[in-house]
């Protein structure tokens, strides 16, 4: 068997190494991670005659939305995600407790629960996520929000009154962190929404109760 030269040794070396680095992984940047956070109103105490108490259900998505993963579109009926950006959480589990500290700036509630709570309350209050998503078919992209919400009172087990709240937030950059921004902003807009109309229906129910005979 001939003996190895020096400089086939290096070449074979070189070969060898060659191989090894082409199966490292590419260097990929890590994953940039986002929450949630929008600033709630100031905290109103409830008075002490309030005993009117709330569980927010767990929040349902739609299809598609129920992903940590950051969502945009480029054009109607197509969704995308973006590759190095997601949520902390899926939106709707970093959703409940920002409803649940909205309900409670109120000040008409007792308690504020949230399931799977199985305490009996007064009020139920169900959501449904539709959308959350940055749209860049146009200039400046903007993020849209949509939320579903069921107000329900639990002792008649009957919905006493829903709606559909929708917003458009136009971001400051054309890319994640600016989707980050809007979403958040979008968010504390449509939990001042939410706050209002649940005063505005558990008011309406109260008087007209006091009505009846």
């Amino acid at each position: 068997m001939k003996h190895l030269t020096a400089s086939s040794f290096v070449s074979i070396m070189a070969i060898a190494l060659t191989g090894c680095s082409a199966l490292q992984p590419a260097n990929v940047p890590p994953m940039a991670v986002y929450r949630l956070e929008a600033t709630a109103p100031g905290s109103s105490v409830a008075p002490a005659n309030v005993t009117a108490s709330i569980l927010v259900g767990n929040i349902r998505a739609a299809a598609g939305f129920d992903t940590s993963r950051m969502l945009y579109t480029r054009q109607p009926y197509q969704v995308e995600e973006f590759q190095q950006s997601q949520w902390q959480k899926p939106p709707a589990a970093m959703l409940m407790p920002l409803v649940a500290t909205a309900l409670e700036s109120t000040g008409m509630f007792k308690a504020v629960l949230q399931a799977p709570n199985a305490t009996l309350t007064t009020y139920r209050l169900d959501l449904e996520l539709l959308s959350l998503q940055q749209d860049f078919s146009s200039k400046p992209s903007h993020v849209q929000f949509k939320l579903r919400a069921h107000l329900s009172d639990r002792q008649t087990q009957q919905v006493m009154a829903w709606r559909e709240f929708s917003i458009s937030i136009p971001t400051a950059s054309e890319d994640a962190y600016g989707s980050v921004l809007a979403s958040n902003q979008a968010v504390a807009q449509v939990l001042q929404q939410l706050r209002v109309f649940c005063v505005e229906q558990i008011t309406l129910a109260a008087q007209a109760r006091k009505k009846q005979p």
